[in-house]
C-alpha cells in the first residue's frame, strides 16, 4: 500500500489508498491466474518498459534492473551533461517519483527567467482586417464575397512548441501516483506557471520539431526530457486502442539515446556527420535503390557512410550485416548491453565483412561507463579512419 498523505486542504489525494503491484524486473510479470476464483486477475508483461501505470485504483509498478540513480544518469546525461543532482534524488521511492523530482527542476531551470515568448503565424477567417488579407486563400473560398475576411497576422506570445511540449509533458506526471509532497506541489505550481499555454497531442508522431538557437538552448535539457515522459505516458492495455495513464521509460530507447549522444560528445561531432536511426541517410541494399535500411549510428564523411552501428539494449539476432552490405564497408559494429559480457569480432569469409561485438556494461561506476563511451569513440575512429 501506498503511505497515505494528504493535500493541502486535508483530504487525502485520489490515489492515496491505491494498492502496488510491483515486478522485480522488466522480465517478470505477475503471475497469471485463470479460472473462476482468479479474482480478474492478469498475466502482465513488461517487455522492455520500466515505470508505473495506473489500473483503476491499482497502480502496477516494474522497476529497472539497475538502480534508479543510474537509469536517471543515463537519461540526464543524454540530454545535458552539465545536470548535476540538484533535486536530491536519494530519497526517490520508485523511478516515476524520481523522474518527476528532474522533470520539475529542469522545467524551473529552464523558466526562471519567464517563460520562453515568440513569433507565430496566425491563417484564420474574421470580420475586421488584422495582419494581411490573403487575396489567393479568399478568392478560393469565399469568391464574390466580402466577409469573412482570410487574413494572416504574427503574434509574439508564449504559446510556442517549447513551452507547449512542456506544458503537456506536466499533465501525466499529475495523474499518476507521486509520493513525495514536495514534487506534487513543484507540478501543481509549474501547472499553474503554463497555464496560458495550449496543450499539444501527445501521440509521438505529432510531438512539433524545435530548432535550436542561442535563444532557446536553455530550454533544451527541459524539452528533450519532455519528449521521453510524452513517449512513455498511457501504455497500452492489450492489441487494441485503450490507454491507461502512467509512465513508462522503453530502456531501449534509454540505452539508444545515451549511447548516441555520449559517443558524439566525444567525437566532437555534429548531428549530420554522427546522425542516429532516422536522421541518417537512408542506405539501400539493391541497384534499383527500393530495400533502404538507416543503421542506429552511422559516421559521414563528405557524404560517404565509413562507419555503421547497431544498438541493441538485448543481445538477440542483429542486422548489423545489412548495414555494411547497404553501405558497402568491411566492417560494422554490433553494441548491446544487457547480456552476457562479449567483446569479440566475427569474420563472414563468404561476405568479407568484419562485425564486431562490443559490450557496455552499464552496471559500472559513472566514471568507468564514461571510459567505455571513449573507448566506443576510439573504435569509431579507427574504422573510419582504416576501412
Amino acid at each position: 500500500m501506498l503511505a497515505r498523505s494528504s493535500d493541502r486542504r486535508g483530504y487525502p489525494p485520489p490515489w492515496a489508498r491505491c494498492p502496488r503491484r510491483r515486478a522485480s524486473s522488466p522480465d517478470s510479470a505477475l503471475p497469471p491466474e485463470t479460472g473462476p476464483d482468479s479474482g480478474g486477475l492478469c498475466d502482465v508483461r513488461a517487455q522492455d518498459r520500466v515505470g508505473m501505470a495506473m489500473v483503476g485504483d491499482t497502480a502496477i509498478v516494474v522497476a529497472p534492473k539497475l538502480p534508479i540513480a543510474r537509469v536517471l544518469f543515463l537519461i540526464t546525461h543524454a540530454v545535458d551533461p552539465a545536470w548535476t543532482n540538484e533535486a536530491r534524488l536519494d530519497s526517490a521511492e520508485s523511478l516515476t517519483d524520481a523522474m518527476a523530482a528532474v522533470f520539475t527542476h529542469m522545467c524551473d531551470q529552464a523558466a526562471r527567467t519567464g517563460l520562453l515568448r515568440g513569433y507565430r503565424d496566425h491563417h484564420e477567417r474574421l470580420h475586421t482586417v488584422r495582419g494581411r488579407i490573403d487575396f489567393a486563400e479568399q478568392l478560393r473560398v469565399s469568391p464574390g464575397r466580402d466577409l469573412p475576411l482570410a487574413v494572416t497576422y504574427q503574434s509574439h506570445d508564449e504559446d510556442i512548441p517549447e513551452n507547449q511540449l512542456l506544458r503537456t509533458a506536466l499533465d501525466p506526471l499529475a495523474q499518476i501516483p507521486i509520493t513525495s509532497h514536495q514534487v506534487r506541489r513543484s507540478l501543481a505550481r509549474l501547472r499553474r506557471t503554463f497555464e496560458s499555454v495550449t496543450p499539444i497531442s501527445r501521440a509521438p508522431r505529432s510531438l512539433p520539431l524545435v530548432q535550436w538557437t542561442r535563444l532557446n538552448e536553455h530550454y533544451r535539457a527541459a524539452v528533450e526530457l519532455a519528449r521521453l515522459i510524452l513517449i512513455g505516458t498511457e501504455p497500452e492495455l492489450g492489441p487494441g486502442t485503450i490507454t491507461t495513464p502512467g509512465f513508462a521509460i522503453r530502456m531501449t530507447d534509454v540505452f539508444e539515446k545515451f549511447v548516441c549522444t555520449t559517443t558524439r560528445r566525444a567525437l566532437g561531432l555534429n548531428e549530420q556527420d554522427f546522425p542516429a536511426g532516422s536522421d541518417s541517410q537512408a542506405l539501400h541494399l539493391d541497384q534499383s535503390r527500393i530495400l533502404h535500411v538507416q543503421p542506429d549510428l552511422s559516421r559521414w564523411v563528405d557524404d560517404h557512410c565509413r562507419f555503421v552501428d547497431e544498438l541493441k539494449y538485448r543481445l538477440d539476432t542483429a542486422q548489423t550485416l545489412a548495414y555494411a552490405t547497404a553501405a558497402n564497408l568491411p566492417d560494422a559494429t554490433l553494441i548491446y548491453a544487457d547480456g552476457p559480457h562479449r567483446g569479440t569480432t566475427h569474420l563472414l569469409p563468404t561476405a568479407g565483412i568484419r562485425i564486431h561485438v562490443r559490450h557496455l556494461d552499464l552496471d559500472v561506476e559513472v566514471g568507468q561507463l564514461l571510459v567505455q563511451i571513449d573507448a566506443l569513440a576510439q573504435h569509431v575512429n579507427e574504422l573510419t579512419t582504416h576501412p
